[in-house]
């Protein structure tokens, strides 16, 4: 199945493959001229043997972590990448999860000033989230993802084989930013979750992908649009902020800290009166899908300062305000709030 999206004039391609339909594409495909870069993570996996074994001088292996997107890391792969020879021919492949998308993605957008980037996410994140509408991006000491370049992947394959080969943390990581598709737009998505349809992962992955894709045409975020991009950060502006706190020390992955950034922003739309809803639906959904709940450990009346500083950097700030993603009763929405009542309002979260 494919599916194709017009973006910014450009084709935004999406396959979903089983993992012999996806072994031949790239054997047939792959040229002596292109790089392929593997998260280390997944080198067992007999598909990344095989092209490992067939690629040898072209493959690049690194292991995945959010302490990889930084300019140093950056600024050493992309010699090697020269030194190994490129060419605006050249197609960088990547396989692996969201952090080595990013950075691949970044390295694709500015070598020789673009060349392809062929993306196949092989973590339950990646495939819902990072690997659907050109994001990239790597991590300043500042925030999160505060360097990077909007470019769309020639094409993205997604193959659902290798959640198989997923600890139940990462899976469990995936399914954060699945529950944040079903609250923001997809009622049937919502439903299917609420049912506990694991075994439905490839409709799952399919219905998120098209959520994603509803908001992505507005490329750049302009906050005018009634689907605007910036409506999926809902969970991030907080969320960030506490895993960019937490230093990705590795204790708390990304979706953890959307997942209790979920519930703090969902907590925030209830106390402004635009959710009316209990918010334990939300956490007895995350709860099902083994993410964490509780977030006194890094939202409180310590923390709070810091974490606001950190907002303060945030790509979604203009002036004095924090543009944050709320939820109502049609779903998502954009809301302006003054940063220093963020502030307040945090504090009077219990």
């Amino acid at each position: 199945m494919k599916i194709r999206k017009i973006i910014d004039k450009r084709i935004h391609e999406i396959e979903f493959l089983k993992i012999a339909q996806l072994e031949k594409k790239l054997i047939n495909n792959i040229l002596n001229s292109d790089i392929l870069i593997f998260d280390r993570n997944i080198a067992e996996i007999g598909l990344i043997k095989k092209l490992l074994k067939r690629f040898p001088k072209r493959s690049i292996v690194i292991k995945g972590h959010e302490k990889i997107k930084n300019i140093h890391n950056y600024s050493s792969i992309i010699e090697k990448i020269i030194k190994l020879g490129v060419q605006r021919k050249t197609i960088i492949y990547s396989f692996g999860g969201g952090t080595l998308g990013d950075l691949s993605g970044f390295l694709a957008s500015t070598i020789l000033r673009g060349v392809e980037h062929v993306m196949i996410p092989t973590s339950l994140l990646a495939m819902v989230d990072s690997s659907i509408g050109g994001k990239t991006g790597i991590n300043s000491k500042f925030g999160k993802n505060l360097i990077g370049t909007f470019y769309l992947p020639k094409k993205v394959f997604i193959c659902s084989d290798f959640i198989k080969s997923l600890p139940k943390r990462e899976i469990a990581c995936g399914y954060a930013e699945i529950i944040k598709y079903s609250l923001i737009h997809s009622k049937q998505l919502h439903k299917l979750l609420i049912k506990g349809s694991k075994g439905d992962i490839n409709k799952i992955i399919k219905l998120s992908v098209n959520s994603k894709l509803k908001y992505i045409s507005d490329f750049r975020e302009k906050l005018k649009s009634k689907n605007s991009r910036a409506i999926l950060n809902f969970g991030h502006t907080i969320g960030h902020a506490i895993e960019n706190s937490n230093f990705y020390k590795g204790n708390l992955k990304h979706g953890e800290a959307i997942s209790l950034g979920m519930i703090l922003e969902l907590k925030i739309s209830s106390l402004l009166n635009y959710y009316p809803k209990r918010v334990d639906s939300l956490i007895e959904i995350l709860k099902k899908y083994n993410l964490p709940i509780n977030y006194s450990k890094y939202v409180n009346k310590k923390t709070i300062p810091s974490l606001i500083k950190k907002i303060a950097f945030d790509k979604k700030v203009i002036n004095e305000d924090v543009n944050i993603v709320l939820i109502g009763k049609n779903g998502g929405f954009i809301k302006k709030i003054l940063i220093r009542d963020l502030k307040s309002i945090l504090n009077q979260i219990k």
